[in-house]
């Protein structure tokens, strides 16, 4: 496929129809609001009851947001009409809009104007159509893959943070200090053996003796330890940091200190749905990774 690319400008691809934006007030596209979607460089803005444009076209923003090197590049299609603060382009037939608007997605951003005639000098490669409808679709499968992926993490970690409130929020049992089960540090131990620190502010929060990673990582979410948490900042040389100290007197319920060391053996339950938590998340995040950089590839630069 890599032979069959083309280098070109994107002026050789696009033409401006800048002439069918329109300019509206929030008041006018409340007065006018209707079925067609009113679009701005973020997206739609508004639904109002007329179009300009009918077709499929890209739309790149006339600017960047804030603090930000991309530029926002979507493809519309239908009825549709946008304002005077994004480019409205339309494609010649050899070019797909979706695929256009992914391949500027992939370019660095490191031209600095968007005027129609910097924009046309943007050099850009492509490959035939039917190259280009062959990645679409692939990257659509890719994509299909990637919100599967993040459902199930997103359902692991509601599950987590259930079980979690269960245990140690309403377990019933006695209430002890944090620093009975999580060992707080500035910085990386040399050597931080089996448990991976979880990164919370200016702390590195490591759990306690068998308790998984994943209590860690599932506390720093708990709105109650959120709450609690606030309250321990502290302004130090000019930098707000948490004061470990007061920090560790959050209480989590725990069961009473028997024969055993605390808290070791104390939520068989919880360690058990962690071990299997923890390994799919792995697996889960490295795939999510391998798919995102196979996407990339499809849009060789």
């Amino acid at each position: 496929m890599n032979s069959r690319i083309v280098s070109l400008r994107l002026g050789e691809i696009i033409r401006f129809c800048n002439e069918k934006r329109i300019n509206l007030s929030r008041r006018q596209c409340e007065q006018q609001s209707g079925e067609y979607p009113y679009y701005g460089p973020q997206g739609i803005i508004a639904h109002i009851n007329t179009f300009a444009c009918e077709g499929e076209y890209l739309l790149l923003a006339e600017s960047r947001p804030r603090n930000s090197s991309a530029v926002q590049v979507f493809p519309v299609s239908g009825r549709f009409s946008a304002n005077t603060h994004v480019h409205v382009l339309a494609c010649i037939e050899e070019v797909e809009p979706r695929f256009l608007a992914r391949r500027l997605d992939a370019l660095p951003r490191a031209f600095r104007s968007l005027r129609p005639g910097d924009i046309e000098n943007i050099e850009i490669s492509l490959p035939p159509p039917e190259d280009q409808r062959q990645i679409l679709a692939a990257v659509l499968d890719i994509e299909r893959k990637i919100v599967l992926l993040k459902g199930q993490n997103r359902l692991l970690d509601g599950m987590a943070q259930s079980l979690f409130d269960r245990c140690f929020m309403f377990g019933g049992g006695k209430f002890r200090p944090l620093g009975d089960f999580v060992i707080s540090r500035t910085a990386a131990p040399p050597d931080p053996g089996l448990y991976t620190g979880t990164a919370f502010h200016n702390l590195l929060l490591y759990p306690r003796e068998d308790l998984s990673p994943l209590f860690t990582r599932t506390l720093i979410k708990n709105p109650d330890f959120l709450a609690h948490a606030k309250n321990c900042l502290e302004y130090r040389g000019g930098r707000r940091q948490l004061n470990a100290e007061l920090l560790m007197t959050f209480e989590l319920s725990g069961p009473v200190r028997g024969g055993a060391s605390f808290p070791a053996g104390a939520y068989p339950e919880f360690n058990a749905f962690a071990l299997g938590a923890e390994k799919k998340l792995a697996a889960n995040n490295t795939e999510l990774k391998l798919l995102a950089d196979l996407g990339q590839s499809l849009f060789p630069l």
